[in-house]
């Protein structure tokens, strides 16, 4: 190894000074797969711990409030269109960045205003900007919300275009293979999740962040809190589409977000397996595990040309 890869945290196994001293003259039972067992062992279960709402998350989760805050914290509670909000610390954004959301709140896309709630699953586009008083050493916020955008029975989903295990299209009776209703969710799941926001000149807004949020919090507890934040954006905001001058949320039919489970820590390529446990229009609790595409590497560039499209 050369230093900087010894002294990497990969290669790091935290322990006290009288296993340290044990591990390190027992090389039979420590080897070192041994101790990448242990340590990934380890590493799984406090992200279980965090992401089941105990450990540091304990009565408390990620709140977004548009694109650029995010901190943690929780509903206190709702009346009729009044949410209150707490936040204990800011994880992205801060004060400042709040207060000026408030002040330029009908400069923003109606797409960026929106108050999201990991704890709840769930979330609303804001009527207007939230205003705040600091409690302690937290910020409280009032939050007035639009009513809950409707969604679709997710039985009468229309038509899409199918792919196969391999992430591929293929032929069915001679043409191109479609899906449609309830069949047709697990593909709009993956379609949407898999684009990424901007990459579309028709559709600017469209599209997941979860490129952003794997290169930013991989290997890290954080990333199914910010993976589930980003599914609830998706589901719960509603979307306009400039060329069929109509709105919708983007995941149509999905309701609530109870559970986004990244099914293996370590990525070998750059598609990524994902349980969704889903409240979904016109059927219920629903779950399944679909393939999201989240390359590696930088993101293209984009042509100048398409922001004469935005």
């Amino acid at each position: 190894m050369t230093p900087d890869e010894r002294r990497n945290i990969r290669n790091g196994i935290w322990l006290c000074a009288t296993h340290s001293v044990e591990v390190d003259r027992d090389q039979v039972r420590y080897t070192a797969d041994a101790l990448r067992r242990m340590k990934s062992a380890h590493e799984r279960a406090i992200a279980n711990e965090l992401n089941a709402g105990r450990g540091c998350f304990r009565g408390a989760d990620l709140v977004a409030i548009g694109p650029q805050i995010v901190g943690v914290g929780e509903l206190l509670g709702t009346n009729g269109k009044d949410w209150s909000i707490r936040i204990d610390h800011f994880v992205e954004g801060d004060l400042r960045t709040l207060i000026n959301f408030s002040e330029r709140f009908d400069a923003h896309n109606q797409f960026d205003r929106y108050l999201l709630v990991n704890a709840l699953g769930d979330g609303r586009q804001l009527a207007r900007g939230p205003a705040w008083r600091r409690e302690g050493n937290s910020i409280a916020l009032t939050c007035i919300v639009e009513d809950g955008f409707p969604r679709i029975n997710a039985h009468q989903l229309g038509g899409t275009i199918a792919t196969n295990h391999a992430n591929d299209l293929f032929a069915e009776n001679g043409d191109v293979a479609m899906v449609s209703g309830l069949d047709s969710l697990p593909q709009r799941i993956k379609q949407t999740l898999s684009m990424l926001q901007g990459e579309s000149p028709l559709d600017p807004k469209a599209g997941s962040r979860l490129k952003e949020y794997f290169d930013d919090f991989e290997d890290s507890p954080w990333l199914q809190r910010w993976i589930k934040l980003e599914v609830i954006r998706l589901a719960c905001v509603p979307y306009r589409d400039r060329l069929l001058d109509t709105a919708y949320t983007l995941l149509q039919s999905v309701l609530h977000v109870d559970e986004v489970e990244q099914l293996a820590s370590e990525r070998t390529g750059d598609w990524q397996e994902f349980r969704f446990k889903l409240d979904v229009e016109g059927v219920g609790p629903w779950e399944q595990v679909i393939p999201i595409f989240v390359p590696r590497g930088d993101i293209p560039r984009r042509h100048p040309m398409w922001d004469q499209l935005l």
